[in-house]
């Protein structure tokens, strides 16, 4: 039984998918650092987190302290199987895994972060514009650095609250 949700969260999306699912299924949602407050080793929980250069944001320490049951990577791109097959390699999942498209927003982002999301901004935006033929893929990541843009959705959570409740 799920205890809670935990997540690491950098911009703002992530935190609100932990929040519309921990509602959803009704258990607390916990920021991961806090968790541990609320939380004991080993509880069954789902982790949620924002991913940078295709790894899982604090998925492997919430693995270690945790039961993890299902994991909820949030990034820029549109949701798709290849997306899902390369973020469970990469990162070792051995657990349910569903990808949520959350948002870009620079101005949210801080230090580091902030600085190297700007410099690819600077960099792929031109490279992306200057194709003859874009692909959605490729439409939808212009529309992300044209942003701030908001893909976050209750509906865009709906395969891990079926995945819950069965």
């Amino acid at each position: 039984m799920i205890k809670a949700i935990v997540y690491t969260s950098n911009s703002g999306f992530t935190k609100k998918y932990a929040e519309i699912l921990g509602k959803s299924i009704k258990v607390p949602v916990y920021e991961f650092k806090e968790a541990k407050k609320n939380l004991n080793k080993n509880d069954e929980i789902i982790y949620m987190g924002w991913i940078m250069a295709g790894t899982i944001k604090n998925y492997k320490k919430a693995k270690s302290r945790y039961n993890v049951k299902a994991v909820c990577p949030v990034g820029m791109s549109l949701p798709s199987k290849k997306q899902e097959k390369e973020l469970t390699e990469k990162n070792n999942v051995t657990e349910k895994l569903v990808y949520l498209q959350g948002g870009f927003d620079v101005t949210k982002l801080k230090g580091i972060y902030k600085f190297m999301m700007g410099s690819m901004e600077k960099m792929i935006k031109p490279q992306i514009e200057s194709k003859t033929e874009k692909t959605p893929e490729d439409l939808e990541m212009l529309e992300m650095m044209n942003g701030p843009k908001d893909c976050v959705k209750k509906e865009n959570l709906k395969e891990i609250i079926d995945w819950v409740k069965q």
